[in-house]
């Protein structure tokens, strides 16, 4: 039987993907695209789950706007061959596979949240609506939450619980909350502010192990020397890029799917000129050879405008500078650029009446680094490249 074959095949309707075929279509491209995701209720936007999705009484609008002419078909990729360019997918509905043929393949699963090695069943994670609707239903006011992780997420969560009246314990093996984002800087500053907000932050916790079922949680510290006793336990110790599916495909090096900067994969199969990768789900290798992998919608999306744009052959983007923002005990904080963790801090800008502050952070190398609390404005003005002025 010969396979249906599509133009453009996308995995994963993420941000990326979204981003990638809408620009696609405003371009002109009129090729027959078909995007699959496992998720029945993609696509839709990520960031409001861990805010106010939960805590607004009436739920805020997710939905994103979808290019009508590609609807999103619900199947789970199960495995790729590149040579042949052919994708199996299972269709969950009827418990079939069903083989499609591609021109060019264009990967955007994304990440799958991570899983602690002595983490039991019932321990909840924030990475789909289904997620945050069980977290949702788990927590009441006087809730006795424990949030193991204070990344971005953790931190979002932990201000959710909070403003549901919940007792919230915020742990983390490092020894300062937003520990990656901001690269160790300001941690003395966000732990205030997680404080001032009622939460119990415990940072170089030595968890040793975890017992209990759904209502009733002990997260052990210390090898056993002190326990904690929760009603509802979120882990929200990271993510891992979603690339089981892809685990006999040849495409994978090391264990990743390696881009180069134009998004195309780097791997070990012979066929991968038209293989793309775009999103969290990518390690891009950078010109100097360095390897790095994003986590941030704002990155996701300018890499399927992108990967759109050099496929319709149009002239190379010029990249803009990282960015990343988070709400955190009541303040927005915005990262722009690479933020250095032995870098010089200064504050540019500050605004006490409105709770704004402006840092610039400059590495040993000169390289420059924003961030933002409470100045949109500010950031706004340096994304658009114009100077940072008083007021």
């Amino acid at each position: 039987m010969t396979a249906d074959r599509y133009g453009v095949v996308v995995v994963g309707a993420s941000v990326a993907a979204e981003a990638f075929v809408s620009r696609l279509r405003e371009l002109g491209d009129e090729r027959e695209i078909l995007v699959v995701d496992r998720d029945p209720r993609m696509p839709y936007e990520r960031p409001p789950l861990s805010k106010l999705y939960l805590t607004e009484s009436e739920r805020p609008e997710i939905d994103v706007e979808w290019d009508e002419r590609t609807p999103v078909t619900t199947a789970r990729a199960l495995a790729v061959d590149p040579e042949a360019r052919t994708l199996t997918l299972g269709i969950a509905a009827t418990g079939s596979t069903r083989t499609v043929a591609y021109d060019t393949l264009v990967v955007a699963t994304g990440a799958t949240p991570i899983r602690l090695p002595f983490e039991p069943e019932g321990v909840l994670h924030l990475r789909s609506v289904e997620d945050a609707d069980l977290i949702r239903e788990s927590i009441s006011s006087g809730s006795r939450v424990g949030i193991i992780g204070a990344g971005a997420i953790g931190c979002e969560l932990a201000t959710s619980a909070r403003a549901l009246g919940a007792e919230v314990v915020l742990l983390d093996k490092a020894d300062r909350p937003l520990e990656r984002l901001l690269a160790g800087q300001l941690g003395s500053d966000v732990t205030a502010w997680l404080h001032d907000l009622g939460i119990v932050c415990r940072w170089q916790a030595d968890i040793s192990g975890i017992s209990g079922r759904a209502g009733t949680w002990a997260v052990g510290l210390d090898g056993g020397a002190e326990t904690l006793v929760f009603d509802v336990l979120i882990s929200a110790v990271g993510v891992r890029p979603a690339l089981d599916w892809l685990a006999s495909s040849g495409l994978l090096s090391d264990g990743r799917l390696i881009c180069d900067e134009t998004g195309r994969v780097i791997g070990g199969a012979d066929a991968t000129a038209d293989v793309y990768g775009i999103g969290d789900v990518v390690t891009r290798r950078l010109a100097d050879g360095a390897l790095l992998r994003t986590e941030s919608w704002s990155s996701a999306a300018e890499q399927g405008r992108q990967l759109a744009e050099r496929l319709a052959g149009n002239p190379e983007p010029e990249t803009e500078p990282a960015y990343f923002w988070t709400d955190v005990a009541g303040r927005k904080i915005q990262v722009l650029g690479r933020i250095s963790r032995d870098g010089a801090v200064t504050v540019e800008f500050e605004n006490p009446a409105r709770g704004s502050v402006l840092y610039r952070v400059v590495g040993a190398d000169g390289e420059e680094g924003w961030v933002g609390v409470n100045a949109p404005q500010k950031i706004a003005m340096l994304r658009m490249g114009r100077p940072v002025v008083a007021g």
